[in-house]
C-alpha cells in the first residue's frame, strides 16, 4: 500500500532504517545545501557526523571549522522538525523557528546583529548574485506576509513554486541562512502538497545562481533547474521506495510560452525590494525581536 512521502520518510526515521531513503535525503540534503554556502565538509564527513556524530579530518583538510559541524548537525534535525511539522502553515513562527534550529549553538547566535531566530535588523544582499538588492529590514514584516500568502496558495503548478521560492530568496528575511531555510521550506510545501521536492545539488549552483538571479524576465532557467532537482529526488524515491510512496508531479510546463512572452514583456517584482538603497538605509537598523529558546521554540521575532 502506497503513502505520502512524509510518512514515509518518518517511518524510516523512527524505524532506525539504514541507508534507506530518509538516511540517504538526511545525508544528500544537508551537504549539498550546507556546501552550497560554503561548508567545508565532505560528504564523507558529513556522513560521519550523521551515523555516529563524530568527525575525522581528511588528510587532505585538517581544518575542520566550529560552525560548519554545528550547522550540518543541526540541518538534520531541521529536517526531522519539517517532517513533523509538515501541515503546519508557513508563517512567522515556522520560519523563525527553522532558523532558530539551523542557527542554535553557533557563534552568529550570540551576536545582536545577527539576531538569530528573528528577521534581520541589517540590510543584507545575496552573496552569490551580485546586483540583485533584497528587501530591507523595516520592510521586511510586509514581504514574508505576501510569500506566506503564496504558499498558502501553492499547488503543483512549476512557475508558482519558482516563484514562491524566488519571492523568500530575493526578500532574504535572516541575517544569514537563507538559502538553507528556503530550500527547507521549498522540501517541506512540496511535501505537504503531496508532490515530487527539488533535492537541489551543489553541482548545479550555477545554474540554481543564475535561475534565481534572471527569474524575473526570463523564469524558465529556475523553473528547468527545479525540474532536473525533482527528477533528481524522483530517481531516489524510485531506487530506495519503488512503488511505496504516492506522489504526484506535474513536470510540464503548462503556457510555457505564454509565461515566458509576458515575463519578458512585463518583469516580476518584489514590490518590496528598493532597487536603490540610500544612506539611511544602509545605516538603518530595526529592533531586534529575540528568540526565548527553553522547552521549546517561541518565535518573538543564501543563497546566503
Amino acid at each position: 500500500m502506497k503513502t505520502g512521502l512524509a510518512e514515509w520518510l518518518r517511518r524510516e526515521r523512527d524505524q532506525k532504517l539504514s541507508h534507506g531513503l530518509y538516511h540517504n535525503t538526511q545525508l544528500v540534503f544537508a551537504y549539498n545545501s550546507n556546501h552550497m554556502e560554503g561548508s567545508t565538509l565532505t560528504p564523507e564527513q558529513t556522513a560521519q557526523l550523521y551515523d555516529t556524530g563524530e568527525l575525522l579530518p581528511d588528510s587532505g583538510n585538517d581544518v575542520i571549522r566550529a560552525d560548519d559541524v554545528i550547522e550540518t548537525t543541526n540541518h538534520f534535525r531541521a529536517f526531522d522538525w519539517i517532517l513533523d511539522h509538515v501541515d503546519d502553515p508557513v508563517d512567522k513562527t515556522f520560519v523563525c523557528t527553522l532558523h532558530a534550529i539551523l542557527k542554535r549553538g553557533t557563534r552568529q547566535e550570540t551576536d545582536p546583529n545577527r539576531n538569530v531566530g528573528g528577521w534581520k535588523i541589517l540590510p543584507n544582499v545575496i552573496n552569490a548574485i551580485q546586483g540583485v538588492h533584497t528587501v530591507l529590514p523595516a520592510d521586511v514584516p510586509q514581504a514574508m506576509n505576501r510569500v506566506f500568502a503564496e504558499f498558502a496558495e501553492l499547488d503543483d503548478d512549476p512557475y508558482a513554486i519558482a516563484h514562491a521560492h524566488w519571492m523568500f530568496e530575493t526578500t532574504h528575511p535572516f541575517s544569514d541562512g537563507n538559502g538553507r531555510v528556503g530550500r527547507l521550506i521549498l522540501f517541506k510545501e512540496l511535501m505537504r502538497l503531496g508532490t515530487v521536492p527539488p533535492l537541489i545539488r551543489d553541482e548545479n549552483r550555477a545554474f540554481y545562481i543564475r535561475g534565481l538571479s534572471r527569474f524575473p524576465a526570463e523564469p524558465g532557467y529556475l523553473v528547468d533547474t527545479l525540474f532536473s532537482e525533482r527528477d533528481y529526488y524522483q530517481q531516489l524515491i524510485d531506487m530506495l521506495a519503488p512503488d511505496r510512496i504516492d506522489c504526484t508531479y506535474v513536470d510540464q510546463w503548462k503556457d510555457r510560452r505564454t509565461v515566458e512572452r509576458e515575463c519578458a514583456e512585463h518583469p516580476a517584482t518584489n514590490p518590496y525590494v528598493k532597487v536603490h538603497w540610500n544612506d539611511t538605509d544602509l545605516h538603518s537598523r530595526v529592533p531586534s525581536e529575540r528568540l526565548i529558546l527553553g522547552a521549546g521554540f517561541v518565535p518573538s521575532g543564501e543563497v546566503s
